[in-house]
């Protein structure tokens, strides 16, 4: 499986998402990831990197560079592809990154967790398996902030605090 990433005009990127998982092989998807919206007290989506397209396909570098060539005047909204030379654009660990972080829609779900000792500990979510990369929380916000770089950008992740463990 390969995985390539499109860099899109933001507000055609739902477009260009649509456009390619109608071609055969290949699943395009917006990642995304809840947080807490505090005005109005709900958990909501929001895109995590805006104006990016990210491809799973069993396409090569080639072939996928021919379906992209092919695509005319369906190719509206995307900017280029993020690529190395003849390699797939995500590495072996930003892939083990994703397959950990998002869940098969593409989002990445609102963590569950408390503070204890000063220590944010995690009791549900994806951010189980990244307890120890938490370099910085903000409660008020319930955000998590990771110890891990993607595209330049530390990665945030939704954190809803509950109370405080009981002690007996």
């Amino acid at each position: 499986m390969n995985y390539y990433v499109l860099y899109c005009q933001t507000l055609k990127a739902e477009k260009v998402c649509s456009r390619l998982n109608k071609k055969d092989g290949i699943y395009a998807y917006i990642p995304k990831m809840e947080y807490y919206f505090r005005l109005h007290d709900e958990i909501i989506t929001k895109v995590m990197f805006p104006g990016y397209v990210f491809i799973k396909t069993e396409l090569n570098q080639l072939e996928f560079d021919d379906l992209l060539y092919s695509l005319n005047e369906e190719r509206d909204g995307i900017i280029k592809e993020l690529k190395k030379t003849d390699v797939s654009a995500l590495t072996k660990d930003e892939v083990t990154l994703f397959k950990k972080l998002l869940d098969d829609e593409g989002i990445l779900r609102m963590s569950y967790g408390y503070k204890e000792n000063g220590m944010t500990v995690i009791t549900s979510g994806p951010l189980i398996y990244f307890e120890n990369c938490i370099i910085r929380t903000d409660k008020r916000d319930m955000i998590a902030v990771l110890d891990i770089k993607f595209f330049d950008r530390y990665i945030k992740v939704g954190l809803f605090y509950k109370q405080h463990k009981q002690v007996k």
